[in-house]
């Protein structure tokens, strides 16, 4: 009986394989055959929508837009940065999901060292807070260490810095 039911299911693969193939097109596997275009008479043609012929259609585009997409545009990317920027060091303070619990520990962070600038910026899915503004790693690691009681868990990282304000 097993043997039956292969020899069957075989069979029936064998015959749909032979007679499922197409040889009305001979040999042509296109689903339509090709047409040859006459491109004089393309090129005399006129659109049917336009009513244009295809050398008098226009080549420029002129995009009309409000000057606050930009501006929008511009933020998400990170601003226009007015200050020139450096290479330095930040100390990164807290890495959260949640900006309510960044908020609250930046709140702490102005209470407890005003002098010091703090930058939030959110890279998916984690916000981040980063304090200062140091030119060389030893300044960020003195910094660090004065923090290291209220905040044991900061880390050193390279960033972009704003240079100093000159008096």
């Amino acid at each position: 009986m097993k043997n039956f039911i292969v020899t069957l299911l075989s069979a029936i693969l064998v015959l749909g394989t032979l007679f499922g193939q197409d040889s009305t097109n001979n040999g042509n596997w296109k689903l339509y055959p090709t047409q040859k275009v006459d491109t004089a008479k393309v090129a005399s043609s006129t659109d049917t929508i336009y009513k244009l012929k295809p050398s008098e259609l226009p080549g420029k585009v002129t995009i009309i837009k409000d000057s606050r997409i930009d501006k929008v545009s511009q933020e998400i990317a990170g601003g226009e940065s007015k200050k020139p920027k450096t290479k330095g060091y930040r100390v990164q303070v807290i890495s959260s999901s949640t900006k309510s619990t960044v908020d609250d520990v930046r709140k702490s962070m102005v209470a407890a060292n005003g002098q010091q600038q703090t930058y939030i910026d959110y890279k998916a899915p984690n916000f981040r807070l980063r304090v200062g503004n140091f030119r060389t790693r030893l300044e960020a690691e003195k910094f660090q260490y004065e923090i290291k009681g209220d905040y044991p868990n900061t880390l050193i990282v390279i960033d972009l810095i704003d240079f100093p304000e000159l008096d």
